[in-house]
């Protein structure tokens, strides 16, 4: 391949510089009969060159030989040599006089880049923006806009765009499916009335959101839908994950085994997870008595095993003859565990094995060539790498026949995404992040950062400044030089020095910023807020809205605290929030733990969550676009079985917590 991109370039470059030299036959102007040919496959890129350099010797014509040339640059890409294609289209480019031809090199230069291993988004949207005027290219131009929204995550563009381009083969069909399956509910009403030819897309999208966890239902409300749109691209071609879903039974254990260290350092932490187990296995038995629905439940057999001092071996052989599988919580357990269990195990793990915290991120990694991963935790429960050997990837390929696998954890880095996320949504464009000085907020800065380098290749992106605090005597500091507020303190000063009238001005903070990002506890964030709000002008045009994590929160909040906290928007766990639904469960929760230990709440809520989750995690990993509603979040699974968790937004104001909604 190699050898052909030089033999091509090699010809390209001698042909060209033959040109230059060559007399003057007709070297005159004459506009093009051809303004987009397809090339004929049969013929070879080599071929299109030769007839270029033999018509141009025989009469000179440079129209006719241009022609020849993007015909040989057009079956290039054809041959998958994109580079040698570009490399043409590069000398060529110069040489182009008339519009059409000038479009048409433009064309397939941007849809070279797309094509390349590592796609060239900047360039081939710098290229789509000339070709406003070049109507015979549409569809082909709205083919690769298609592919640059994908890349930069714009589902709403990439579905519009996708459809525009008119051909909806059975490819491009599951593209539009994946990438309506992406948008949020506001986005879903905005492009049915933008693009009315998509309201049957949405509707499918609707029922696998409805039923998507009930199979014999959704099996029946999918043909209905297939009867009503017979012609329609999906109808013949469901996604392979939906057709899946129809066929598989959901999990129906009858011994479940759960492992938790219930004694030793980690023994607060797994018995509180232990008590949110059996506080939903006691929820559904009531259910159950209540409603007469799943009378098999009644008989589920649920027992606890102490994994604090038994290796994996050990825990292998007390779980032989149990179905369904809660835990290990350590991650070096699940990492052995999982490698020796039998086919037919279904195992919810309560942590994650792999270094990459989503596949996001992993995307994101890999287009910055980021090198470094999480470090290891403050808590087991928080992500943390393994060795290159023992990754999730390797070990999800060695035993996609045996176990299911399940992974679910409270991973700070998850809630570092979602604000990132939420906040490049809103139109905010210039934030600043402040970290403490730990390994779990420092992870949860360079979660939110390599989330936003996701939109590193959109125009008005711009690079996150960060700053990390060590204590409460340098926060201010801190603020100060990252808001630039002491620039404008020596500005007041050099401008008293130059007069000897008395200066009346105002210390301003950076016109550019408008968000500010809190990675700190809840004490930290205490201080941290009132120096931000302090430091900002009163006379900006615009307010600074300032997020934090759930590590900023606490149930535990005075008078004071709340006064400091003002203005601050954050997310936590539903069950954290003001007037959650599950008051009596709070209340049973508050009798065990008195001092309102908020880690020992979350980790309820962890365990309550994971029983609660056992019958539906197959369907949820093989429809990543459904979710269900938990203690601890909107849950949903993604295809490698790493179960994700949306958090709601609550903001302080006035004198108390206020919840709020957000798409």
């Amino acid at each position: 391949m190699k050898l052909i991109r030089s033999v091509v370039v090699v010809s390209l470059v001698v042909f060209m510089a033959s040109c230059a030299d060559a007399p003057n036959k007709k070297n005159t102007l004459k506009r093009p009969d051809i303004k987009v040919v397809q090339p004929d496959r049969e013929l070879s890129s080599q071929y299109y060159l030769n007839q270029a350099q033999r018509k141009f010797a025989a009469n000179g014509d440079t129209t006719e030989r241009n022609g020849l040339l993007l015909l040989a640059a057009e079956t290039l890409q054809h041959e998958q040599h994109c580079n040698a294609s570009i490399k043409l289209l590069n000398i060529l480019t110069p040489e182009l006089i008339h519009p059409e031809y000038q479009s048409q090199a433009q064309l397939l230069l941007a849809e070279c880049y797309m094509q390349l291993p590592s796609p060239a988004v900047l360039q081939a949207q710098k290229l789509l923006t000339k070709l406003t005027s070049y109507p015979s290219g549409r569809a082909r131009i709205d083919a690769v806009q298609a592919q640059i929204d994908e890349h930069q995550h714009q589902w709403l563009d990439a579905s519009k765009h996708l459809l525009a381009a008119g051909d909806m083969n059975e490819k491009n069909s599951l593209r539009l499916w994946e990438a309506l399956g992406q948008l949020t509910s506001s986005q879903a009403k905005q492009v049915i009335i933008d693009e009315p030819r998509l309201r049957s897309w949405l509707e499918l999208k609707n029922i696998v959101l409805q039923q998507g966890l009930r199979p014999e239902i959704l099996q029946d409300r999918v043909s209905q839908w297939q009867t009503a749109h017979a012609s329609h691209p999906l109808s013949q071609t469901l996604p392979e994950s939906l057709l899946k879903a129809m066929q598989k039974a959901t999990i129906s254990p009858k011994r479940i085994a759960v492992l938790l260290p219930l004694t030793g350092r980690l023994g607060s932490q797994g018995n509180a997870i232990k008590d949110g187990v059996i506080a939903a296995y006691i929820a559904q038995l009531n259910d159950i008595s209540i409603t007469n629905s799943n009378p098999a439940a009644t008989n589920i057999e649920l027992r606890f095993f102490d994994s604090a001092l038994k290796t994996p071996q050990e825990l292998n052989a007390l779980v032989h003859d149990y179905d369904v599988i809660i835990g290990p919580l350590l991650k070096e357990k699940i990492a052995e565990l999982i490698t020796l269990l039998p086919a037919g195990k279904s195992v919810l793990a309560l942590n994650r094995i792999d270094s990459i915290v989503s596949n996001e991120l992993s995307t994101t990694r890999e287009q910055s060539l980021a090198t470094s991963g999480p470090q290891l935790s403050e808590s087991p429960l928080l992500a943390q790498p393994l060795d290159g050997a023992n990754n999730m990837n390797s070990l999800e390929t060695q035993h996609s026949d045996s176990a299911e696998i399940y992974y679910f954890s409270l991973a700070p880095e998850d809630e570092a995404i979602q604000l990132a996320k939420h906040i490049y949504a809103s139109g905010l464009r210039h934030p600043i992040v402040l970290a403490a000085d730990t390994s779990t907020t420092q992870r949860m800065s360079e979660a939110f950062v390599e989330q936003w380098q996701i939109h590193q290749q959109q125009r008005d992106y711009v690079a996150p400044a960060t700053g990390t605090f060590t204590d409460s005597k340098n926060m201010r500091k801190l603020v100060s030089e990252l808001l630039d507020v002491e620039q404008s303190r020596q500005r007041v000063k050099q401008i008293e020095l130059l007069t000897t009238s008395e200066v009346y001005a105002v210390e301003r903070n950076r016109r550019d910023v408008d968000a500010i990002i809190l990675f700190a506890n809840p004490e930290q964030t205490e201080l941290l807020n009132p120096i931000i709000e302090s430091s900002l002008s009163p006379f900006a045009a615009r307010d600074i809205s300032v997020f934090a994590s759930s590590r900023s929160y606490t149930l535990d909040l005075n008078k004071n605290s709340i006064r400091d906290l003002r203005n601050l928007t954050f997310i936590d766990m539903p069950w954290m929030m003001p007037n959650n639904p599950w008051q009596d469960l709070a209340k049973d929760a508050q009798t065990l733990w008195p001092q309102s230990q908020d880690s020992l709440l979350r980790l309820f809520a962890l365990g309550y969550d994971a029983y609660n989750l056992v019958p539906k995690l197959r369907h949820l990993k093989l429809l990543p676009i459904t979710s269900v509603k938990g203690l601890s979040g909107d849950l949903s699974i993604s295809a490698d079985g790493e179960i994700h968790r949306v958090l709601p937004w609550a903001k302080v104001a006035q004198d108390r917590v206020t919840p709020i909604v957000m798409d």
